[in-house]
């Protein structure tokens, strides 16, 4: 009979537009996405889901960030703290603030979300109101300079890490990771450290249709001054970024941004950098070099398969300005752009190359510059975010890892598959958190009688792609380090190893070979099945620069040059700049940084012929650099309390307010917000404290109960008595509840059983009053009209009579 009182896709009114998506008495992708909406369109952009806050981008300017927001959320410590507040990402970044400061603890927020979804903006907003909430306690409204440092980190790595694509007009094309350092005694910000991951390398040398480079590249094209364009050789016919290779393969129009300009960004950049600690001269040689890359893309080849490629005549200008700039000589940089040395036991031939592997040396070059510094522009800002005279012991740190989402597209590559390779990590981390979390709460209400809540694990997928004993990543860096490795032998291997023996591995069901395709292979991720192309994989993996132009760029005369490629030239196991400082910081440890050359200077300036052995005997992969870093990160991560923002994109065509649910539906999907959802849903999904349970319920019980009037906070035994009788009385099956101490636990549907209950003896009570009402009102309106009546008749009779007398 209960199952008849309330359809099953139906949640009672009073859980419409509930602020967290756990509470719906009906847990499933139609309720969730029916409030998500409702929540939408009332404009309210924040919801959670348990411990995850699902944030909708708006596509348009809403007042939810100012400096009252701020303060209403850094007054709300006391009597459940923010999380009592209505969502919002300032409510995680004060619970992360006051699990610091009350338990000692570290804590992670982590921003989650594809392209679009604003979880670069999200993560501003955070470091902003750490910087800003808390000033009012001490009574000073002024931001200290590691403070103002820390936001000025955005423009900086928002300028040399994003840039335009279809789907984003600012994607991040990297994941940093901010832990932002507090004095334990006074919870002050007294530094921070920033480590990046997974910078998308090849967008220097390719971006495809609309999409542009790096933001840098058209700021420094757009803002740089009369005397620094004639240094830099950036005028005349070289003064837009239509005259670069790099700056002009996304097509017509695809270099402007509604709304930004490129110019006056470029001065937030320089104004950023000098905030972080980057001098003036430093400075100029970074627009240096970004000119020396983009002068080198110009540079194109001629040549026949019998002849050998050489620097086309039309672009020996370009040339010379790439070489002067980078500081290399003209002769050894085209020798070596085409020609490659072949070493043998007893020799060194010199074998010329063909055009195409002349671009590809070119655009090596490009990107492994670009990379190095990308990474160099850690060191300065690291230095300044965290001064000697810290001592991290008497720290403390909170921080905001902006990482990219699950990405599936028509053609996925080499990026994709590290991306979600790193989302495959952290929704293992997530789940395990998630599932303990839930486990904790029952035993911390000392539930009497539960099962330990089963999700789906992702470590056959993990397993997959880890290799234990033998997995993706080993089988393509064993690949990349063939002589005669290639993309096709690279899939033929994968194909015998998993597609031919899915009985015999446990990660049988998670790899398939795609029918039509002999080069491409389909993982099965927690998210969705995806096709990688593995055309482009060893190149990608390997991401090599002959040994003979690192020789070159390491003699360069342009000191700064040599020093980014002499800080490259490290043993495998510390890895590139990247992941050193991934690895520096999960050992508590701040790399030594100042200018470029005390830069090399530290490094101790290897010799060329050093350089080239070393690089020759311990170059480590991309996948291996990132699965250090990633492992690093992991490990920090596994130390602090986490907090998650899972930032959702409503549609495609960034609409404000508009909101399409396939598109939503899929990123929760993928975010694990679903997979969240159904963690609950397999126990007690709904949760009322016991005190709010009896004054809500009691009715269902008649006149007989009376609640018993407290002020202690502790639940009292008479209470949860009037709770088991309340239950026992409207619940018979005592499977589908649990009483703890301070709350009713219900299995899904059962609370809008009782709530419909509610709403039903309400009715029929309402009902009941009603009808004595209607029968009074009628009894009353009939006496009148009885009145009426008889006074009518009496003056009917009174005439009636008076005209028979007239008539006698």
């Amino acid at each position: 009979a209960d199952a008849e009182l309330l359809p099953p896709l139906c949640n009672p009114a009073i859980l419409d537009s509930a602020a967290d998506l756990t509470t719906l008495s009906y847990l499933h992708e139609p309720a969730v996405l029916y409030n998500l909406r409702r929540r939408y369109e009332r404009h309210d952009i924040y919801t959670y889901s348990g411990v995850v806050l699902v944030a909708m981008n708006p596509f348009s300017p809403v007042a939810l960030y100012g400096a009252d927001e701020m303060a209403r959320y850094a007054r709300s410590s006391g009597a459940g703290g923010a999380a009592t507040a209505d969502p919002h990402l300032f409510a995680i970044a004060e619970n992360a603030y006051r699990g610091m400061v009350n338990n000692s603890r570290n804590q992670t927020i982590i921003v989650y979300g594809e392209s679009g979804s604003g979880k670069t903006t999200s993560a501003k907003y955070i470091m902003r109101y750490f910087a800003q909430a808390h000033h009012a306690d001490a009574n000073d409204v002024q931001m200290s300079t590691v403070e103002n440092q820390i936001l000025a980190t955005n423009p900086v790595f928002e300028s040399f890490g994003n840039a335009k694509t279809t789907r984003n007009d600012n994607s991040s094309r990297f994941g940093k990771f901010l832990d932002i350092k507090f004095e334990r005694q006074r919870q002050r910000i007294v530094g921070g450290r920033i480590r990046t991951f997974l910078l998308e390398r090849s967008r220097v040398v390719y971006q495809p249709p609309t999409e542009r480079n790096y933001h840098i590249f058209y700021q420094l094209l757009a803002g740089a001054d009369a005397s620094l364009r004639a240094e830099l050789h950036l005028d005349g016919e070289f003064a837009t970024c239509g005259a670069f290779h790099y700056t002009s393969q996304g097509g017509p129009g695809s270099a402007a941004i509604a709304g930004v300009d490129d110019a006056a960004d470029f001065a937030v950049t320089a104004a950023s950098l000098d905030t972080v600690g980057i001098s003036s001269s430093q400075r100029g040689d970074i627009w240096r070099t970004l000119a020396g890359i983009l002068h080198l893309g110009n540079v194109s080849f001629s040549g026949t398969e019998s002849t050998g490629s050489f620097v086309s005549p039309e672009s020996e200008a370009p040339f010379a300005i790439a070489a002067a700039l980078l500081g290399v000589g003209d002769a050894k940089l085209r020798q070596w752009l085409t020609k490659r040395q072949i070493v043998t036991r007893h020799d060194h031939i010199l074998a010329r190359v063909n055009r195409t592997q002349a671009l590809v040396i070119r655009d090596s070059i490009a990107k492994f510059v670009y990379s190095r510094l990308f990474d160099w522009i850690l060191g300065p800002i690291n230095a300044s975010l965290l001064p000697r005279a810290v001592d991290e012991s008497q720290t403390s740190f909170v921080g905001v890892l902006d990482i990219y989402g699950f990405e599936h597209f028509e053609h996925n590559s080499f990026e994709q598959f590290c991306i979600n390779y790193a989302n495959e990590k952290l929704q293992q981390n997530f789940n395990h958190h998630v599932f303990k979390l839930e486990q904790d709460e029952y035993q911390r209400e000392q539930l009497a009688s539960w099962t330990f809540i089963g999700f789906q694990d992702n470590q056959p997928c993990i397993d997959l792609i880890e290799g234990k004993p033998i997995g993706i990543l080993a089988l393509l860096d064993e690949e990349s380090r063939l002589e005669q490795g290639s993309d096709r032998t690279f899939t033929e291997k994968l194909y015998r190893q998993f597609a031919e023996q899915q009985q015999s591995i446990a990660s049988a069901g998670y790899f398939r070979k795609p029918r039509f395709s002999n080069t491409a292979f389909t993982i099965r991720h927690y998210a969705h099945d995806v096709t990688y192309e593995g055309d482009g994989f060893l190149e990608k993996n390997k991401d090599t620069v002959p040994d003979e132009i690192l020789d070159l760029l390491c003699a360069s005369s342009f000191e700064f040059v040599g020093s980014l490629v002499s800080a490259s030239a490290v043993p495998a196991k510390s890895t590139d700049g990247a992941a050193k400082s991934t690895d520096g910081a999960a050992k508590g440890t701040t790399p030594e940084w100042g200018s470029p050359q005390q830069t090399a200077a530290k490094v101790a300036a290897p010799t060329p012929k050093a350089t080239a052995q070393l690089q020759r005997r311990q170059a480590p992969t991309l996948t291996g650099v990132f699965k250090r870093s990633l492992a690093g990160l992991l490990s920090t991560l596994a130390e602090t309390e986490m907090h998650y923002i899972r930032c959702i994109k409503p549609n495609e065509a960034k609409q404000a307010w508009l909101f399409e649910a396939p598109m939503v539906l899929s990123q929760l999907r993928s975010c694990g917000v679903i997979e969240t959802i159904r963690i609950s849903k397999a126990g007690y999904p709904s949760r009322v404290p016991i005190r709010t349970f009896n004054e809500r319920y009691a009715v269902l019980l008649g006149d007989s109960i009376a609640l018993p009037a407290t002020s202690s906070d502790t639940v009292s035994a008479e209470e949860h008595d009037i709770c088991r009788l309340i239950l026992e009385t409207c619940l018979p099956d005592r499977g589908q509840y649990q009483v703890g101490l301070t709350k009713v636990f219900f299995r899904a549907g059962q609370w809008a059983i009782m709530e419909k209950k509610r709403s039903f003896l309400f009715e029929s009570s309402a009902v009941v009053m009603q009808k004595h009402c209607r029968g009074a009102l009628v009894r009353r309106s009939y006496h009148i009209m009885i009145a009426a009546a008889r006074t009518i008749q009496r003056w009917y009779r009174r005439r009636l009579f008076a005209r028979k007398l007239e008539l006698l």
